[in-house]
């Protein structure tokens, strides 16, 4: 089992759960051996106090069988009470001697002081008493000189005997005693063996596994809060050191990735920052070429933010001129004030069709799909290519700047279609209308100055001057009705508030009619010239119902139809209308039909259909439909 460990192996040997499981096994075995000893010891001691009692007996019979002798001896007692009492002291201390503790205490000891005492004592035992009593043994007559022979010899000899005996009981009692004293230096070993184990665990874990462990915490701490530049110091070849130096380790990795992570984030921020900048340029861009005409100022403005934005080192807005359409104009940002190096703009190097731009170098075309306008050089600075974000920039402003001029282009046109139009329509009344009175008056006065050549009757010629008359104010009434018309504005940005103003315009003109106002028309645009259009002939119809209707309520129904058509009526509740309204001198139906037309749609008048009076009804379908 090998694991890599900063270039090191971990060996098996080197696991901190081996070097805490060694010495916690070497206490183990102490404490199995100290149990061990203690039972050998306990074995072993196990009968030595009742062979040292039985020793003591023995000399307490060694010393009674020297009583009885004494005794018999003296007269005392008979040698046959003698007999029998050496007898049974013989037989006993036979047993201890032969059969007790301390036969087995001597046999189990080998060769050591208690077995050469124990074989002192039964060699004089059997060498030197046991002789001395075997008359009394054997149950024959002992007479006094022998027992008195007999007592004189084994007083003798007690003494030594019971000496000997001392000394075995000496020798037991010793050996236990160094059996014991083997026990408490054994069992002190265990102890003291058994500390120095628990003080290597102790102080092996404090190093390996407390103080690191106190180390990582910490470095875990730091890592809560974001701080990645703690390292622990702990670099011993063993897991916990493995665990440090993965940990370390991928602080390292966390502190790259934090460092990846907010160099990404600032630069996201930077592009969020400069996308920020890019869009309020951009809008700020769109709104000034959109709140008025573009002029040179409006031009000069934009670029200079352009260049100031985008850093390049050179900007040229060139645009193209009215006159001639290989001129261009030069317009720089505010501070440049190097002018062209050519004067041929048909050879300039800076035109988006020269394939011979150099490195650094970009045009930017101006145009739509029907006009070129000019273009937008850009130089860098030491010729290095656009970034992309200022490729996209310039390329927005290239558009806004196109679509701008395109449109303010198409409104020019547009204005210029629609004056073109409005001309040849105030043509076109004052020919039907006010050309046509003035005609007829002239034939009246040539005919008038014929009668007076003829000398024609005074009621001829008064009635002829009578009709000039009516024709001179058919043609005043007109005339003024004519300016009134030339003389209207749409000057409010929807048809809805033009309506709203004219509604309000002719309410005033008589307190006892109510003009109202009912608008349906959603999200329906139309042209500037239906606009135009379509209020002259709702001016005029509602001007009409006003001044020969009759009527107290006027309604203005402006609604869809099908097919995409709008629907503008005039209703009034007054006396309604002749059948052919057309009238001598008076133009005015015959226009509001003629604009019908001109917005290709219907002009219908009659009578309501609800009730009396008269609908005059403009239908037609815009042209953003058509």
């Amino acid at each position: 089992m090998t694991t890599t460990l900063a270039g090191k192996k971990l060996r098996f040997s080197q696991s901190i759960a081996i070097q805490v499981l060694i010495p916690m096994v070497v206490i183990g075995l102490l404490a199995l051996g100290s149990m061990l000893v203690s039972l050998l010891v306990t074995v072993n001691t196990q009968h030595d106090a009742e062979a040292i009692n039985t020793a003591g007996s023995m000399r307490m019979q060694s010393y009674r069988i020297a009583v009885l002798l004494q005794q018999a001896s003296s007269g005392d007692d008979t040698w046959e009470a003698t007999a029998e009492a050496l007898s049974s002291e013989y037989q006993l201390f036979s047993k201890k001697l032969y059969q007790s503790s301390i036969t087995r205490a001597a046999g189990k000891s080998g060769q050591n002081p208690i077995k050469d005492n124990y074989s002192r004592v039964v060699d004089n035992w059997e060498s030197s008493v046991v002789p001395i009593l075997s008359p009394f043994l054997a149950g024959q007559f002992v007479s006094t000189e022998s027992i008195t022979k007999a007592n004189e010899n084994y007083l003798a000899l007690v003494d030594h005997h019971v000496a000997d005996i001392d000394n075995l009981v000496l020798s037991i009692q010793k050996n236990t005693e160094d059996k014991i004293e083997l026990l408490g230096i054994y069992e002190g070993l265990s102890i003291f063996l058994s500390f120095l184990a628990l003080v290597f665990i102790v102080m092996r874990a404090d190093q390996n596994l407390v103080k690191p462990l106190k180390d990582l915490v910490r470095a875990a701490e730091h890592a809560s809060i974001g701080d990645f530049s703690y390292r622990t110091y702990y670099e011993a070849v063993n897991e916990i050191g493995l665990l440090c130096s993965t940990f370390n380790d991928m602080s390292a990795s966390l502190a790259r990735h934090y460092r990846k992570l907010e160099d990404l984030v600032n630069e996201k921020t930077v592009q969020l920052q400069q996308s920020n900048q890019m869009l309020d340029f951009l809008y700020s861009t769109a709104q000034r070429l959109s709140e008025g005409p573009i002029d040179r100022q409006t031009l000069t403005e934009t670029i200079t933010d352009l260049k100031k934005l985008t850093g390049v080192s050179q900007l040229s807005l060139c645009l193209a001129n009215e006159a001639s359409k290989d001129q261009y104009d030069l317009i720089l940002p505010a501070g440049d004030q190097h002018s062209c190096r050519l004067d041929d703009c048909v050879k300039c190097f800076m035109r988006p069709d020269k394939k011979h731009l150099a490195q650094g170098e970009t045009s930017f075309p101006i145009e739509d799909a029907s006009d070129n306008f000019g273009f937008l050089y850009v130089k860098n600075e030491n010729n290095r290519a656009l970034k992309p974000w200022q490729q996209r920039l310039i390329e927005a402003v290239a558009e806004h700047l196109s679509f701008a001029m395109a449109l303010q282009y198409q409104e020019g046109l547009s204005r210029r279609l629609m004056l073109f139009e409005e001309r040849s329509t105030i043509a076109r009344e004052l020919h039907d209308s006010l050309a046509q009175s003035l005609s007829y008056m002239k034939m009246q006065v040539a005919r008038i100055s014929k009668l007076f050549d003829r000398n024609a009757p005074e009621e001829k010629i008064r009635e002829g001057l009578e009709d000039l008359q009516q024709g001179l104010d058919a043609a005043y009434k007109h005339l003024r009705e004519l300016l009134t018309t030339f003389r209207l504005k749409l000057d409010v940005p929807t048809l809805y508030l033009a309506l709203k103003t004219t509604i309000d315009e002719c309410d005033k003109m008589k307190e006892d009619i109510d003009v109202v106002l009912d608008y349906g028309l959603v999200h329906c645009p139309l042209s500037p010239n239906e606009d135009i259009h379509v209020l002259q002939i709702i001016r005029e119809a509602i001007t009409n119902a006003v001044k020969h209707s009759k009527a107290n309520l006027i309604e203005l129904v402006c609604e869809h139809g099908d097919n995409n058509k709008v629907i503008f009526k005039v209703v009034d509740n007054g006396i309604g209308i002749p059948d052919n309204p057309y009238k001598d001198h008076h133009y005015g139906l015959s226009i509001m039909q003629e604009r019908a037309e001109l917005v290709h749609g219907t002009l219908a008048i009659g009578p309501s259909s609800e009730h009396a009076g008269t609908t005059v009804a403009l239908t037609f379908t815009p042209e953003v439909f058509r």
